[in-house]
C-alpha cells in the first residue's frame, strides 16, 4: 500500500509521460527497482518501499540517481520465438535537496553505454532508446511535507 506522499510523487513522476507500464529504478547506493502500472488515477506498485525510499531520497541532501524504464506501444524487433519486444525508453534524474534534476538524452546514453569498472563504451541496449528527462514540478508533493 502506498502512502499519500508516494502517490503525489507517482502522480508528478508520470504526468504527461507516455505509456502505463514502467520500470523504477532507485539509486542511494544501492539499486532498487520496482514495476509501476499506471491504472486510470491510481498505479500498481510491485514494490512500494523502493517509491517510499525515493520519498525519503528527495528529502536528503545526499545524492541519489532515478531511472524510469517505459514500455512503450512500438515493437523494437521479434525474438525467435515470436515474442514482440517493446521499445523501451529511459530517462533519468538526479535526486535530492527536495528537487529531481532531469537528465539529457546524451547523459542518459552515455551512462547506459559505459563500463563502470573500465570506462570504455559498451554498445546500446537493442531495443532502448535514451530520452531526456522533463522537469517534475513537486509543488504538491512539497506541500504534504
Amino acid at each position: 500500500m502506498l502512502t499519500t506522499d508516494a502517490r503525489t510523487l507517482l502522480s508528478a513522476l508520470l504526468r504527461d509521460l507516455p505509456g502505463d507500464h514502467h520500470v523504477l529504478t532507485l539509486n542511494t547506493g544501492h539499486p532498487m527497482s520496482t514495476a509501476i502500472d499506471a491504472r486510470g488515477e491510481g498505479f500498481d506498485v510491485e514494490h512500494p518501499a523502493v517509491v517510499e525510499r525515493l520519498c525519503a531520497a528527495i528529502s536528503r541532501p545526499s545524492p541519489s540517481a532515478l531511472v524510469l524504464r517505459t514500455l512503450t506501444d512500438r515493437i523494437s524487433h521479434t525474438l525467435p520465438d515470436g515474442t514482440a519486444v517493446p521499445v523501451t525508453l529511459v530517462r533519468g534524474w538526479r535526486v535530492g535537496e527536495r528537487t529531481l534534476f532531469p537528465l539529457d538524452e546524451a547523459e542518459m546514453f552515455n551512462a547506459h553505454c559505459t563500463d563502470a569498472a573500465s570506462g570504455e563504451p559498451v554498445p546500446p541496449e537493442r531495443g532502448v532508446e535514451y530520452a531526456g528527462a522533463p522537469e517534475i514540478d513537486l509543488a504538491a508533493f512539497d506541500e504534504l511535507r
